[in-house]
């Protein structure tokens, strides 16, 4: 996700979930979704702290969230960006480099795990890309889909081999199946549509 011009939330997720209401509302119910811009790194806090009653943010499985998870519904990948003219070529070529990542995200916990690497976690995942463009990093490690979205508007490469692959997920506070149910229910539907195919067309995402 990011945000456009006038600050609004736009992205694959976005898309889904303006999608929901249709999905799930009905004569006795009408569910609405109010989207709470905060940095990745702190959506679980405000979940468990009950400031917010779903995480919607291609969360990927790891075990170390303290959160329900709903059913899978895309599958991802975390790679390495590059800029066009780098001498990297292979995984095995970031052995050493100054990489980039988003604090609290899986990209930061496989940056963390190529060795000799110098990694930089940032709130705000936006703010590497200039950076990278600078040279002030090698590569950033991201969700496939950021990548392709980031490598198509501004010039870079993405190596072709995954540094983790992975599935997405809605995320609750821990315990709250009532909330889970409700997001299954909607995914369900979302994933037997044409829709599901139409974004993750559009934004470059692997199907389930």
């Amino acid at each position: 996700e990011s945000l456009d011009k006038k600050g609004n939330i736009v992205g694959f997720d976005a898309d889904m979930v303006k999608l929901f209401p249709s999905y799930l509302n009905d004569k006795n119910t009408t569910y609405k979704f109010k989207w709470n811009q905060m940095s990745f790194d702190n959506i679980i806090n405000q979940l468990q702290a009950g400031q917010a009653d779903v995480g919607i943010s291609g969360f990927s499985y790891n075990k170390k969230r303290k959160v329900s998870w709903s059913m899978p519904y895309t599958a991802t990948a975390q790679v390495a960006v590059i800029n066009k003219d780098s001498k990297i070529k292979s995984i095995k070529d970031l052995e050493g480099k100054k990489l980039a990542a988003q604090s609290g995200s899986t990209g930061e916990v496989a940056a963390k795990k190529v060795k000799g690497a110098t990694v930089s976690s940032v709130s705000n995942a936006q703010e590497n890309f200039p950076a990278l463009k600078a040279k002030q990093f090698d590569a950033i490690i991201c969700d496939l889909a950021v990548a392709k979205k980031y490598a198509k508007a501004q010039n870079f490469k993405i190596l072709s081999q995954s540094l983790l692959d992975e599935k997405n997920y809605i995320v609750a506070k821990q315990g709250n199946t009532k909330m889970i149910g409700i997001m299954n229910k909607a995914l369900k539907k979302f994933i037997a549509s044409k829709d599901y195919k139409t974004l993750t067309d559009k934004y470059g995402l692997k199907a389930l």
